[in-house]
């Protein structure tokens, strides 16, 4: 057997792992070395002392900022989505689908070419700050909310339900005990992916908080790159690093709910 193609695939493989990895290595290098100079090197001068800086000052209130407006947005959409996305499953109302396509094709729309109406919007009511960042996030997340609570309900078995109504169960005890527990991986998805949507947004935060202690950390980072012209590399890794742990931990937290499924739910004859 030929083991030249062999090796030229593991060459191949370990030369795509190389330029994979270096910019981790290029992260974790600069973060742990309170002398970077923004090269890819050992630590010549080891400590957490950049990680201490990006979670103090301002920077420390940039990452709670972040954390209010990705939980806030995350939660009241997931909220109002289930509450209208319920009753659209097992209602059925005349042009229930066309609706719910219409919704998700207007938010197909690129979200810059709204900017404009939602700023003086919010302008008018008093909006331009956190609760204003978190309504209009939870709005423009509602269409694919809706759409994929709705879908992941009408996978729930309603006999399951009819079974709870004939024992006397309520519709609040029966959404509550019943479909809200069975449907725990789809609200899990929907909750991530709108955690993550609002945790990366940019453009809405610029233009909702005009000072700096009210930005979250994605406008933070945009600032840390160079102020005055001069790039501190050491804090610029560590607070990169701070930027994507909260969605990576997230994640891992949720991850045993998103990838269960409805084996196993049935009803017994």
């Amino acid at each position: 057997m030929d083991e030249r193609p062999s090796r030229s695939l593991a060459l191949a493989l370990c030369f795509v792992a190389v330029i994979w990895v270096s910019p981790f290595a290029w992260l974790l290098s600069n973060a742990f070395d309170t002398s970077a100079v923004g090269i890819l090197r050992l630590p010549q001068d080891p400590g957490v002392g950049n990680f201490g800086r990006a979670l103090s000052g301002s920077s420390g209130l940039q990452m709670w900022n972040s954390l209010v407006i990705a939980f806030g947005t995350a939660t009241l959409t997931v909220a109002v989505a289930a509450g209208a996305a319920y009753p659209l499953s097992r209602i059925r109302i005349p042009g229930r689908d066309a609706m719910l396509w219409g919704l998700v094709l207007l938010r197909m729309m690129p979200s810059t070419g709204l900017m404009i109406p939602i700023f003086f919007s919010a302008q008018k009511t008093g909006l331009l700050n956190h609760l204003g960042v978190i309504l209009a996030l939870s709005i423009l997340n509602l269409p694919f909310a809706l759409l994929l609570l709705k879908n992941f309900f009408d996978t729930v078995p309603i006999e399951l339900e009819e079974a709870a109504h004939v024992e006397g169960a309520s519709l609040f005890q029966i959404v509550g005990r019943i479909v809200l527990p069975l449907s725990r991986p789809g609200l899990a998805v929907v909750w991530f992916f709108t955690f993550t949507t609002a945790w990366n947004e940019f453009l809405l935060p610029l233009l909702f908080s005009r000072a700096e202690s009210g930005f979250p950390m994605s406008v933070g980072l945009y600032a840390a790159f160079g102020q005055q012209g001069a790039i501190d590399y050491g804090f610029l890794a560590a607070y990169s690093i701070l930027y994507a742990a909260p969605a990576i931990a997230v994640y891992f937290l949720l991850r045993r709910n998103m990838n269960t499924g409805f084996a196993g739910v049935g009803v017994k004859g």
